[in-house]
């Protein structure tokens, strides 16, 4: 069973008897079992642990840990059919249809000549047509996988739509685009029969699967794997694996996926410089590859993106002045390097822009026999004198080189007592090390239980002096600065002098004058609801404060100014607020959880008030996420990347100040539109009626690259634009008749316009209070309200791919559970929702589900599909309380569903009820908070339904809160 995110391994290390071992949180060893011995590894994928080496018989493996969801694979046909005036549909096709183009030689496919030997009867295929896949000679991958389903089914889904038990999908010809919709002048049909299969191979090395025999007897001496960083829009991670070959060749193994288990298809041999030889290869978390040739030189390949693993070419590098190399080592943004000699050397320079980099730099008064770079730049080698595991402190951007060589401490988990610590090769390519919170580091976490004992003490006792007067009068005190202040009045910035002091009984907060001694806003800490940090795309940072007063005006105080003032008073400010709230510990249930607009920082509420929601408190806390679930005690958030955090709450009285980076990546997009003219051919030259030469994916916005800009100066740009070549020709284009259409990557005669996809990522990382969470990646999570605390919490999702998972043994103390359970879900789902007695989920063709018996049985019992609404609108969210279900279209209006209950959780029917709703979410009171992003307002902002009752769930109204853009009330306790 895999275990919890927090426990994945950080580096793999390799011993003299050919075992590897795992290094595991508190430098702690675990075997990886296998029954061969292995010469060399590649760690590939921390969040998946697989482990890429070279078997006693020089052939490569692979190695993947259990998942929680087991790794699937669709298997599929077509059943392809044409229509004739006697028989109707039938299987007999023309010569030139799909495959079947033999028939006029009746010996090779129709048996007996007879006057239908035009016809073929061969009617399984691909899906192009061109390869005969008969039903019964389909097989499994290769021996690594089997059958998980007993029988072939029919694909009952097209494109989000249902098709009903048949699954047939017309077209006017072979091939064609296909329609669910039956015509006159479909002639021919076809359907799609799937049937999946499972990799059985987990926890052992599993030799890859060979194409033929030329690829059977290559042997290899070296391997690397990287490429886990570079973000696909399938939203899986993809592993390129590179490896030399006894004779000194270089091949790749591209596009190795979760899909495949990581083995891939085939290897692709990549041509050298002339006369050249290869020993070593290296490759990074993203696009950097570097070798070692034979005679001591290093190689660069050049070209490589994620739209080109195989890249173009190599560039030469020069080694170090009388050291040439035995090894190089690739990081995200350094190279390093071991000479011959056992030297260690770094690479200046190393930019997209520039490769290679410009020169190298001794490291002088230490000596290894290995080195490797984690995917966030931690370096470690193995020492030559001792064989032993070092780690390179210090290392930094300011400092890249680091510090010193410090010694690890590694404690055998096994208990084993051989030999197997003299260590021949280590591998942190795809892990994440977090130097701040590790124990090589120096761990400082017991000063803090120090501090908080410290602190306990002194409360108590000073409780007896309390009564007592002072024997020194406080006179109080100040701190000021000039700072920015928006006006809402002149639309403008003012430069205005802010003064935050206290006195010996009270605290004035804010002072602001414009102008000699005109006072413009004064406020009490005591008066002050909540206190965010913004950042525009530009970079520059502005104070948000709020009041109930400023909330109902929807315009909270923002202050600007330089950077390293912005965030000198905002954690000064920060100080104050949450002194003044007196908070000592931050309770994990009945709290209500926002995400900012524009930073997507967390809040949770602190005191909330029950009859006006603008003076409710926040507490913002640091992290950067997309959506945020919090329910029965436990918190849950999602990345851009969709990749899952858990919170695990504060130290007493600070804000978020764990040593713990969350990361976060995120792609955007745009595209590119042409059309055909006899003149010119394909240009951006428009018809008046088409869509922007530049638009979104609708074409209905405008958009340009420059567009585009960082969501705040803690993000950073991961890569250039680049076009999409999935699906698309060569140049990244996709073909179709017209606007919109169903696009192709062919082009065809009818073609008269084409659209090319762009994107670019970015990435942030941020010291937070939030632990990695299990490593499948899901877009939608739901956790079951009011479940009592040591219970364990139904915690469902929806993966990116749409299936639908459940978590097992969540509880308040172990809130990353256990293991996931897969939910089997008649077509991919979008988002689900989780309550008492039932789960309601929204598929990707705009309809809703429900499965029923959750009580009972916790993975429940069948799915059975709810109609839409009456306007035919497609549903893009559901939240489920105690008593009600609401849903939201992908025009952003609500629903209420009619007749909700145990007894009948589906329901009657659908009743609209208001628009301009971006975000929904209900809780075990049956209460509904949502964001609202009407007209009138700027930014979306929080809203509280009004007006429900026992015998009036709709409720009549709203009242607003401060800016969000996302909510979880599901945490709210009766």
């Amino acid at each position: 069973m895999a275990s919890a995110m927090s426990d994945t391994s950080k580096l793999y290390i390799l011993s003299s008897k050919g075992k590897v071992f795992a290094l595991k949180n508190g430098n702690h060893l675990e075997r990886l079992e296998s029954a061969i011995e292995i010469k060399r590894i590649a760690f590939a994928n921390q969040s998946r642990d697989v482990v890429y080496g070279i078997g006693s018989d020089l052939k490569v493996c692979v190695w993947v840990a259990e998942p929680e969801v087991p790794v699937r694979q669709v298997v599929e046909l077509y059943q392809n059919e044409r229509w004739t005036p006697t028989r109707g549909y039938s299987d007999l096709l023309l010569p030139t249809d799909r495959f079947g183009f033999c028939v006029c030689f009746p010996l090779f496919f129709c048996g007996t000549p007879t006057a239908s030997c035009f016809w073929c009867r061969h009617h399984w295929s691909d899906e192009s047509g061109r390869y005969h896949r008969p039903r019964e000679e389909v097989e499994v991958p290769s021996a690594h996988w089997q059958w998980d389903s007993a029988n072939w089914e029919i694909d009952e889904n097209f494109d989000g739509q249902l098709l009903g038990p048949d699954g047939w999908t017309y077209a006017i010809d072979f091939p064609a685009t296909y329609s669910p919709d039956k015509r006159w002048n479909s002639m021919v049909r076809r359907r799609r029969w799937i049937r999946t299969c499972r990799y059985r191979s987990t926890n052992r090395f599993a030799d890859l699967p060979c194409r033929d025999q030329s690829e059977a007897d290559l042997a290899f001496i070296d391997i690397a794997a990287g490429g886990c960083d570079l973000s696909y829009p399938d939203g899986l991670t993809h592993v390129s694996v590179w490896a030399v070959s006894v004779l000194g060749q270089v091949y790749i193994r591209p596009v190795c996926s979760r899909t495949t288990a990581y083995h891939g298809m085939l290897w692709m041999r990549v041509d050298l410089p002339e006369g050249m030889e290869v020993s070593q290869i290296a490759c990074g978390s993203a696009e950097g590859v570097w070798a070692v040739t034979a005679t001591g030189w290093a190689l660069v390949r050049t070209g490589i993106s994620r739209d080109c693993q195989y890249g173009s070419g190599w560039s030469t590098v020069e080694p170090p002045f009388d050291a040439l190399l035995l090894q190089v080592t690739v990081g995200p943004d350094s190279v390093w390097a071991l000479g011959k000699d056992g030297s260690v050397w770094f690479r200046q320079n190393i930019k997209k822009s520039c490769p290679a980099g410009t020169g190298w730099v001794a490291i002088s008064s230490f000596l290894a026999t290995c080195l490797t770079v984690s995917r966030n730049g931690e370096v470690f080698a193995l020492g030559s004198a001792d064989r032993q595991l070092y780690w390179r402190s210090g290392v930094s951007l300011e400092d890249p080189h680091g510090r010193a060589w410090k010694k690890l401490s590694l404690v055998d988990k096994s208990g084993e007592g051989d030999n197997r610590d003299l260590w021949i090769w280590i591998s942190a390519t795809a892990g994440f090390l977090d130097s701040r919170s590790a124990s090589w580091e120096g761990s400082e976490e017991w000063k803090d239980e120090v501090m908080t004992q410290l602190s306990s003490r002194f409360s108590k006792e000073m409780q007896g002096f309390s009564t007592l007067n002072r024997a020194i009068s406080r006179t109080g005190w100040k701190n000021s600065a000039v700072l920015k202040v928006w006006s809402g009045k002149q639309a403008a910035w003012e430069d205005c002098k802010v003064e935050v002091g206290c006195d010996e009984d009270d605290e004035q907060a804010t002072l602001l004058t414009a102008d000699g001694e005109k006072v413009h806003i004064s406020m009490l800490i005591s008066e002050v609801t909540a206190v965010q940090l913004h950042e525009d795309p530009q970079g520059s940072q502005e104070l948000w404060i709020y009041t109930a007063f400023l909330t109902r005006a929807a315009s909270p105080l923002r202050m600007s100014g330089s950077r390293n003032d912005i965030e000198t008073w905002y954690t000064f400010l920060t100080e104050c607020y949450w002194s003044d709230l007196d908070v000592k510990d931050l309770p994990k249930t009945d709290r209500v959880w926002i995400l900012a607009p524009l930073t997507g920082c967390p809040s949770l509420s602190h005191g909330l008030t029950a009859d006006a929601l603008p003076s409710s408190k926040w507490l913002t806390l640091a992290g950067h996420f997309q959506t945020i679930e919090s329910a029965s005690g436990i918190t849950w958030a999602l990345g851009h990347d969709n990749s899952v955090w858990v919170w695990v709450g504060c130290y007493e009285g600070k804000s978020g100040t764990e040593r713990r980076v969350q990361t976060d990546t995120r792609t955007v997009e745009l595209y590119e539109n042409q059309r055909w003219n006899p003149v010119g051919g394909f240009s951006s030259s428009l018809l008046p009626s088409d869509r922007y030469a530049w638009s979104d994916d609708a074409g209905r916005v405008s958009l340009t690259k420059d567009s585009f800009q960082l969501p705040s100066g803690s993000w950073r740009w991961e890569s250039d634009w680049v076009p999409d070549y999935n699906q698309a020709d060569d140049d990244g284009w996709r073909y179709s008749f017209d606007f919109p259409g169903a696009y192709h990557g062919q082009k065809l005669a009818t073609d008269c316009v084409r659209r090319r996809r762009w994107y670019r990522t970015m990435k942030v990382e941020s010291a937070a209070p939030w632990l990695p969470g299990p490593a499948t990646k899901l877009k939608s999570i739901s956790i079951c309200p009011g479940v009592a605390t040591g219970e364990i919490v139904p915690l469902w999702g929806v993966t990116v791919d749409g299936s639908v998972v459940l978590r097992d043994r969540v509880t308040t103390a172990s809130p990353q559970g256990d293991s996931w359970i897969a939910v089997r879900n008649p077509i991919p789902f979008v988002e689900v929702s989780v309550g008492p007695f039932c789960v309601w989920a929204v598929a990707s063709d705009g309809t809703a589900y429900v499965r029923n018996g959750t009580k009972g049985k916790m993975d429940g019992l069948y799915w059975f599909q709810v109609e839409k609404p009456n306007n035919g609108a497609f549903l893009a969210h559901v939240t489920v309380g105690s008593s009600v279900v609401w849903a939201l279209s992908q025009d952003n209006i609500l629903y209420f569903r009619q007749n909700f209950s145990a007894a009948f959780p589906e329901g009657t029917d659908w009743i609209e009820v208001a628009g301009d709703i971006t975000q929904i979410s209900a809780n075990h009171r049956d209460e509904l908070y949502a964001i609202s992003s009407g007209p009138q307002q700027s930014l979306p902002v929080l809203a509280r339904r009004t007006g429900q009752r026992y015998d009036d769930k709709i409720g009549s109204g709203w009242e607003f809160g401060i800016f969000a853009k996302n909510v979880s009330a599901r945490g709210l306790q009766v």
